[in-house]
């Protein structure tokens, strides 16, 4: 019997201390603050609210090139109007319903004063559950499957041009003054956070 070979009850006991030592660390550098798991979620946040940003800057673009093409053959072209700020707000709404990227919902609506009557902007609000509230800010994020950024494309008074304003709080959108079947956020001065 004192020849036999075996493993001893301490160094049974060591090998699982030292295996739950490991698995605790294991599970830390996953789940942790710092995790993989965590940092994915913040990386594939940030980049679906970049996304709504890039695609709100497009159609922006699309807007601005819209309306000079109508001043190059028309110099009393006026954006503001019902008719070309509907048309505005319809190729927003083509434009970003295109874009099927991050599983998002857009909503866009067309802005307009109520004294005049007359078109102020777009607004666009991107909803996607991969936005976790936080983004972009230097508050901590929590988990969220409600994200949403708004940005809002302004028409200039005199009509002639645009601007775009990019995470706009969505309780500055007036929504009593908003044209009913529409879709996403509006900006159009470039105020983009950390940019």
């Amino acid at each position: 019997m004192k020849n036999q070979k075996g493993i001893t009850l301490i160094a049974l006991v060591i090998t699982i201390i030292v295996l739950l030592i490991l698995a605790g660390i294991g599970i830390a550098m996953l789940t942790g603050d710092n995790g993989i798991i965590t940092n994915a979620q913040k990386a594939r946040s940030n980049t679906a609210y970049r996304e709504a940003d890039e695609q709100m800057r497009l159609a922006y673009m699309a807007v601005r090139t819209e309306i000079a093409a109508h001043l190059a053959n028309d110099t009393a072209y006026n954006a503001t109007s019902t008719t070309n700020s509907e048309a505005l707000r319809a190729l927003v709404d083509r434009d970003l319903h295109g874009f099927a990227g991050n599983g998002s919902e857009w909503t866009i609506e067309l802005e307009t004063d109520t004294t005049t009557g007359k078109a102020t902007g777009i607004f666009m609000k991107c909803k996607a559950a991969a936005i976790l509230v936080g983004t972009e800010s230097e508050t901590p994020l929590a988990p969220s499957t409600d994200g949403q950024v708004c940005g809002i494309i302004d028409l200039a008074s005199s009509g002639r041009t645009a601007s775009y304003r990019f995470d706009v709080d969505e309780a500055s959108h007036a929504l009593t003054t908003t044209t009913p079947g529409t879709t996403t956020p509006d900006s159009d001065t470039n105020t983009t956070p950390g940019v």
